[in-house]
């Protein structure tokens, strides 16, 4: 949440500064401010219903990549890929990585990123609890707790047999993981 604040604020100063270098004084500086705000409310809504943007590790990166046990045919998500650095991590090991992100300055990072790494790694545009994830092979997800109860009830039951859920620091509270490694949880449908 930090960073796309920053990102954001980065952005309007810039806007600003083009206003007045380009004497735009047709443009009132309040309605920048008033635009960034409304570009930062579908993060506060995810941070808040699903959890912030946390980095993880690449301690975490590893733990997570190990306990998947990727096969180069497998369909993986990322749910609140934040900039996308799970995603890109995940990609080169898999079929299709996709991360979806519902705030839109990291959304956008990780677009940007994405360009920059040449990867095939998709970063989507999206409120992770209205996505289909029937051909998910692998998800990963970064929810705190309350969010773990909901994927419980709302996208556990629609995933195929088979699919390794890996949570990153929180448990899905019903269900015993199947694996455990630095507080990194496998689940198996």
């Amino acid at each position: 949440m930090a960073e796309s604040t920053i990102f954001l604020l980065i952005i309007g100063a810039a806007l600003i500064a083009v206003m007045y270098f380009f004497n735009l004084t047709w443009i009132d500086p309040l309605f920048v401010i008033i635009i960034m705000g409304l570009l930062i409310m579908p993060g506060v809504y995810a941070a808040i219903t699903s959890g912030p943007f946390v980095p993880s590790s690449r301690k975490r990166h590893k733990a997570m990549i190990s306990l998947a046990d990727l096969d180069p045919d497998d369909i993986v998500y990322d749910l609140g890929c934040g900039d996308g650095r799970f995603v890109f991590t995940a990609a080169p090991f898999v079929k299709k990585a996709i991360g979806y992100e519902l705030s839109i300055p990291l959304y956008l990072f990780g677009k940007l990123m994405s360009v920059f790494k040449s990867s095939k790694a998709q970063i989507r545009y999206g409120n992770i609890w209205k996505q289909d994830y029937k051909d998910a092979d692998v998800i990963f997800c970064y929810l705190l707790p309350g969010a773990m109860k909901q994927f419980y009830k709302v996208v556990w039951p629609t995933l195929k047999p088979g699919t390794r859920v890996i949570s990153n620091s929180f448990q899905i509270h019903d269900l015993k993981p199947v694996k455990k490694e630095d507080k990194v949880y496998l689940y198996e449908v």
